[in-house]
């Protein structure tokens, strides 16, 4: 389990890096726009690691000029940037992740627009060699 957090910790550190990024919940009506939420984790244990699975949710102020340009944007960036990448804690774990698809979700009771990536990661842990 200590390996696991640790990386859903890198993996959201990772995220982070490309746009404001909080885990599990999107954060009060104070929010600055745009962010991504970092959710819906799945984790299937395999012989060799674990599979995970998971959503990042994309979020922009719909009432800004270009916010679905934007929201377009982001995705791109997010889906470009992660696939493929390779994330890594020496001597605890290993993942790599890849992109599986995107939805827009529609908010009618908001004035915001947001998105939804679903991407997996492929994570094998130390388990007395190296990683």
């Amino acid at each position: 389990m200590a390996n696991t957090t640790a990386a859903i910790k890198a993996i959201r550190e990772r995220i982070n890096k490309i746009l404001p990024t909080y885990f599990e919940e999107a954060p009060s009506k104070d929010a600055v726009f745009p962010f991504a939420v970092f959710n819906g984790i799945n984790i299937i244990d395999l012989a060799m690691g674990d599979q995970m699975s998971f959503y990042i949710d994309v979020w922009v102020d719909e009432k800004k000029e270009n916010a679905s340009v934007e929201l377009e944007e982001l995705c791109d960036r997010l889906r470009n940037e992660l696939q493929g990448e390779v994330i890594a804690e020496i001597g605890v774990f290993a993942a790599h992740i890849g992109f599986d698809n995107y939805i827009s979700v529609s908010e009618s009771e908001f004035d915001l627009s947001h998105r939804r990536l679903g991407m997996s990661a492929r994570i094998f842990y130390n388990h007395g060699g190296k990683t």
